[in-house]
């Protein structure tokens, strides 16, 4: 059985497709400015609005040499040791003898609370150089734990506000063309997503994939708002 998206004459999946980091070009700017000025960032937003892709991004274009530390905290089951962290990055001689490499880019992604052991813990490596910058994101700032130390060593804390109609509309269209979904339509969906943008691809994906198996161009903004409300 052909995939949605053969039905109706697309190679591949068009919602698999990257599209930058439109409307968040000058937050992303800031970062990789903290980075190389040696300060640590807070990036503040909900799930879906691109925090973990800013990191990806620092990955790309930092992690040559093992100069990366990345843990994504919703994932971890106990409190993340940032000690033994660094203690890896250096490999075998690192966990041997305690060896801990210089001017690491330490990345806490989804960070939801701080230990005031781990927190001491950050400030030390951040004061003795051994991390060169530290960026943080999470739902909200300051996180549970995150003291006084390391709150005032954060340089900036930036927030991923919701793209406007426009940017969600340039967003839908530069994956899908003209042909199908109507502004107005893409809007709903947007509103639909609660201006979220991860959930709006995801959304528009239902969207396209009900109209290639209907075998239409379009749905009305009733026909969306009610497919929608059928997917939650």
């Amino acid at each position: 059985m052909s995939e949605w998206y053969t039905k109706i004459g697309f190679d591949g999946d068009p919602f698999s497709k990257d599209s930058g980091f439109e409307g968040h070009d000058t937050l992303v700017d800031e970062v990789f400015y903290a980075i190389h000025s040696g300060n640590m960032v807070f990036i503040v937003g909900e799930s879906g609005s691109g925090k973990t892709k800013i990191l990806r991004e620092i990955i790309k274009r930092f992690g040559g040499k093992r100069k990366i530390i990345y843990v994504n905290c919703k994932h971890m089951q106990k409190e993340v040791n940032v000690e033994k962290l660094l203690q890896k990055s250096s490999g075998f001689l690192g966990k041997l003898i305690g060896k801990k490499p210089n001017k690491m880019i330490l990345l806490l992604d989804e960070i939801e609370s701080l230990s005031a052991k781990n927190a001491e813990r950050i400030k030390y490596y951040f004061d003795q150089n051994y991390l060169q910058s530290a960026i943080f994101t999470g739902k909200s700032f300051p996180v549970e734990g995150m003291g006084q130390s390391i709150v005032q060593r954060i340089s900036k804390v930036l927030k991923i506000d919701p793209l406007s109609d426009y940017e969600a509309v340039r967003i839908v269209r530069d994956r899908i063309g003209d042909k199908y979904l109507s502004d107005r339509v893409i809007k709903t969906i947007y509103s639909m997503s609660g201006r979220n943008t991860g959930k709006l691809l995801q959304n528009c994906r239902a969207v396209m994939t009900e109209i290639a198996h209907g075998k239409k161009q379009d749905l009305s903004e009733e026909e969306v708002a009610r497919l929608l409300s059928m997917e939650k």
